[in-house]
């Protein structure tokens, strides 16, 4: 039985592989000039696609569009509104003044955190998706993974407006496994820390380095796992100097290496 009488909807069955996979199911079939996610938890207000592609059409130069969000509960009791990287950060930012997020550097705050927060609050040109590819195989930061790559070389812009529901509950992914979740943010910074060398790095005058020093010193929270961060960036720097291709997701795809470096998390 089909479940939409639309005929612009095309609903597709497949097995349960993550959902890295299934995202990229569907970009692989979307056909639009734009892409976009919903997960099944989120909601859009009803003229977020409207305003997002307004805003698409005359600002040729933008490649990927995020807005605020309104942070609801399971019962859609709205229990804020996320101002990007303004406010609502995911972990605590001593010094903020001090940080990226003191700047309107859209990338550079990326990078910080993934103030996007999720794979819905994201809308994408396709010229994006078919040169950046789909998310990896991360089981809870394949979004901001995805994120840093298109940032770190296209132009984005956050709309000043909340145009989407982000629901959080007890059964988020989020919550299931801190440790992983972890795991995967130093992985997230060690495997493309090194597309924003030009931006963390603008200037060797003596005043712009020492700024841009404080800066990355100040905006990362590894959470005490700063040991597991050096030696993911370690091993994958030396593999790419050892011509093997996309080092980084070794760790992605081998359960045994990814959970003998999960142990040493510290929680």
């Amino acid at each position: 039985m089909d479940l939409y009488t639309d005929t612009r909807i095309k609903h597709v069955m497949q097995e349960n592989g993550g959902a890295h996979n299934a995202i990229n199911r569907g970009l692989s079939l979307a056909q639009g000039e734009y892409l976009t996610i919903l997960n099944s938890d989120d909601e859009y207000h009803a003229q977020r696609l409207e305003k997002c592609i307004r805003y698409f059409s005359v600002n040729a130069d933008i490649d990927l569009i995020s807005t605020w969000i309104d942070v609801v509960d399971a019962e859609s009791r709205k229990l804020g509104t996320k101002q990007a990287w303004h406010n609502m950060e995911p972990w605590e930012i001593k010094n903020k003044q001090k940080t990226f997020a003191s700047t309107e550097d859209y990338a550079l705050n990326a990078l910080m955190s993934n103030f996007v927060s999720t794979t819905s609050n994201m809308i994408f040109k396709r010229s994006v998706y078919e040169k950046v590819g789909g998310m990896r195989n991360l089981r809870f930061t394949h979004d901001w993974d995805f994120l840093l790559r298109v940032c770190s070389d296209h132009h984005c812009y956050n709309l000043s407006e909340p145009l989407l529901n982000y629901r959080i509950h007890n059964t988020n992914t989020i919550s299931s496994n801190r440790k992983w979740m972890l795991f995967e943010i130093c992985w997230i910074i060690a495997a493309n820390i090194d597309r924003f060398s030009k931006m963390l790095l603008p200037s060797l005058k003596a005043e712009d380095f020492i700024q841009s020093t404080i800066k990355i010193l100040e905006s990362f929270n590894l959470q005490n796992n700063d040991k597991v961060f050096w030696l993911l960036y370690w091993q994958i720097t030396n593999l790419k100097h050892m011509g093997v291709a996309n080092p980084e997701e070794l760790y992605l795809n081998d359960a045994d290496i990814r959970n003998s470096i999960i142990a040493y998390i510290q929680e």
